[in-house]
């Protein structure tokens, strides 16, 4: 029991500081924004220099989707995802491509995501109360985790350290 304690004290500091990345929630009434908790090292200017690239890798011709780019406040870009979302009908899968506007303000050590969509047909899912109808469940699951998967994506690419060049003469 006394070795189980220790361990348990031992293991405190990094239960303390392991932050997760946090989840965009689906509800009836849309999507709530995300606030992003980066290290104090993490200066405006270089979550959006990072924000800026992450939007670079995604598309081809990333200033197409740019719709505000306000250096070190606010970078606001458009993008579309294929096979985004799904609903179940007569045991197919019919799915969806998302359109999406991704909202990134910066502040020193954080910045705040807020993921807005045309789409509203998956206002439809819910009922009056806020719960999901049961033929939906899937849905809204295929929904979140598309738009999760973009979250995680910008917040791992926000906070990689960029490889140094390496002198292999």
């Amino acid at each position: 029991m006394k070795k189980l304690f220790i361990a348990f004290l031992l293991s405190l500091p990094f239960l303390a500081f392991s932050q997760t990345t946090p989840k965009f929630n689906l509800t009836k009434d849309g999507v709530a924004p995300v606030v992003i908790i980066l290290d104090p090292a993490f200066t405006a200017s270089k979550i959006y220099e990072k924000v800026k690239s992450w939007n670079a890798s995604l598309i081809k011709y990333p200033e197409t989707g740019i719709r505000v780019d306000n250096p070190n406040t606010q970078v606001k870009f458009a993008g579309y995802k294929d096979n985004a979302w799904k609903i179940r009908d007569n045991n197919f899968d019919h799915w969806y491509t998302l359109q999406y506007t991704l909202n990134v303000e910066m502040k020193e050590g954080r910045c705040r995501v807020t993921f807005e969509t045309p789409e509203t047909r998956y206002k439809v899912w819910y009922n009056a109360d806020g719960s999901t109808i049961p033929k939906f469940k899937e849905s809204e699951a295929s929904f979140e985790t598309t738009i999760n998967a973009l979250l995680t994506s910008l917040v791992t690419h926000i906070k990689s350290v960029p490889k140094k060049a390496e002198d292999n003469w």
